[in-house]
């Protein structure tokens, strides 16, 4: 267990319950604020389902974007939020993330994160992913908790349960080194504790079509701060809208044995000009649709496997960095097949050669008659991006899945990161930041849109909190 500060109490401004992203976030923020912050991680590692993610993030109208070339807008970016989420969407927390967005992008510059180049990716009008490498990003951040004197990190701690006055939020109960610990706050508790990806329960009680989906996201991803917030009647929103991640490598195919969550990798040749092909080696959707509503379209088919299919001009744009387009990493640690012709690649991973060639060849085809007469295919992504022919050997082949890497559904919460119950009120000194929160992605999701609302959630949940105590004051 890390005690990086030797408080002399067990009382805090504020008690965060959760180290990944978005906890890390309200924790740095109220620290800087000069706040006492007690931060608590269930498992031994910190960094939850970013860590496992592809680190990237969805920012608009950033300089980065403006030297690719790319010209973009947060206002296109809102369009495009509630385009993804059906119109779902809280409208008060998409203008809270808009609103907030390019100031979270230059705070996390500040503490040394490091973001690649710009690409495109999924639900997205115009290239706006900016990733980073979801290691380096919460090393950078977990280094800044450590440092400040004002933090106290521990870790392995479990939270039991949240301790109350009346209905006001007054302390956390947790675990620690087998111990029962209590801690009190006096600006309130924020949840950061994740979704429920890892939790079997959960899964088929709110999305039972997930249910033969790999279970991936944060090792203590089992909705604890969920069931904890339910015993003082908070309310939930999204949870019919679970869906999977489409393009999650099958590590051992054709053995049916799933990757570990730390070997799993996700890569989308699709968004560069890749199909996507089934059992059956015929191509299953249009490509260029959300990976999520892929995902769901891929459990549909024969034991749920699906396979990408590029060629070497795609592979050249493969970029090196832990994201969704580094392709050649992919091939070199054996997850890519490659072959001189489309026979011998489907051979290679057990599909019918003639199949295949027919599913490449009229697909090339409609692509230079400028019209896909199958899914009705019109671009990379989103309206984004020429379709391209796969004609230019070698040629390359992805075996992939379905997984739920996060849940994208949880508490009801206001603008301020403030939970509301089951009757429209607000629970005193509860905050919620990051994957437990529910409303902001409605059916859908934007790539990169996750890690980015972990930070504006998490930030405003502490400005909040300690905004409120100063005006009881």
């Amino acid at each position: 267990m890390n005690h990086n500060t030797d408080f002399t109490s067990d009382r805090f401004d504020l008690i965060v319950a959760g180290g990944g992203l978005a906890g890390h976030s309200a924790a740095l923020q109220a620290a800087d604020m000069g706040a006492s912050v007690l931060l608590l991680e269930k498992t031994p590692r910190y960094g939850g389902s970013t860590t496992q993610s592809s680190g990237s993030f969805a920012f608009a109208g950033t300089q980065a974007q403006r030297d690719a070339g790319y010209e973009d807008s947060a206002q296109n970016m809102e369009g495009d939020l509630v385009r993804a989420s059906g119109n779902l969407a809280d409208p008060n927390l998409i203008s809270l993330y808009i609103e907030r967005q390019a100031d979270a992008y230059e705070w996390l510059r500040a503490r040394g994160v490091v973001f690649h180049p710009v690409s495109l990716s999924s639900n997205q009008g115009v290239p706006r992913t900016h990733a980073t490498d979801p290691t380096q990003l919460m090393d950078a951040l977990h280094a800044r908790v450590t440092e400040h004197p004002s933090i106290r990190y521990v870790s392995p701690a479990a939270l039991t349960g949240l301790l109350a006055q009346g209905n006001r939020v007054t302390g956390v109960q947790y675990v620690a080194d087998g111990e029962e610990r209590e801690a009190l706050t006096t600006a309130g508790v924020v949840l950061a504790t994740g979704g429920f990806s890892r939790d079997a329960d959960l899964i088929r009680k709110f999305a039972p079509k997930m249910a033969n989906a790999l279970r991936l996201g944060g090792e203590g991803n089992a909705g604890d701060g969920l069931r904890l917030a339910w015993k003082l009647g908070a309310d939930v929103v999204d949870m019919p809208y679970v869906n999977g991640t489409f393009g999650i490598s099958l590590n051992n195919y054709p053995d049916p044995k799933p990757p570990l969550a730390s070997e799993a990798l996700l890569r989308l040749a699709i968004y560069r000009g890749g199909i996507a092909v089934n059992l059956g080696a015929e191509r299953f959707a249009d490509e260029s649709v959300s990976y999520k509503t892929l995902g769901e379209l891929c459990l549909q088919q024969k034991d749920g496997v699906g396979f990408q299919v590029w060629d070497q001009d795609i592979m050249d744009q493969s970029v090196p960095a832990p994201n969704s387009t580094d392709f050649e990493s992919a091939f070199a640690r054996g997850l890519v097949r490659r072959a001189d012709s489309i026979a011998e690649l489907a051979r290679s991973v057990g599909l019918d050669a003639g199949k295949l060639e027919a599913t490449i060849n009229r697909y090339n085809e409609d692509v230079r008659a400028g019209r896909d007469t199958v899914f009705g295919r019109a671009s990379l992504g989103k309206g984004w991006g020429t379709l391209v022919p796969i004609a230019r050997a070698p040629f390359y082949i992805y075996p992939c899945t379905t997984a739920i890497l996060a849940t994208y559904c949880g508490l009801k919460a206001n603008r301020e990161m403030r939970v509301v119950d089951v009757l429209g009120e607000t629970i005193p000194g509860l905050f919620a930041a990051g994957e437990i929160v529910g409303g902001f992605h409605g059916s859908g999701y934007m790539s990169g849109s996750s890690l980015s609302k972990s930070v504006i959630f998490g930030r405003v949940a502490a400005e909040t909190a300690l905004a409120a105590v100063k005006e009881s004051v």
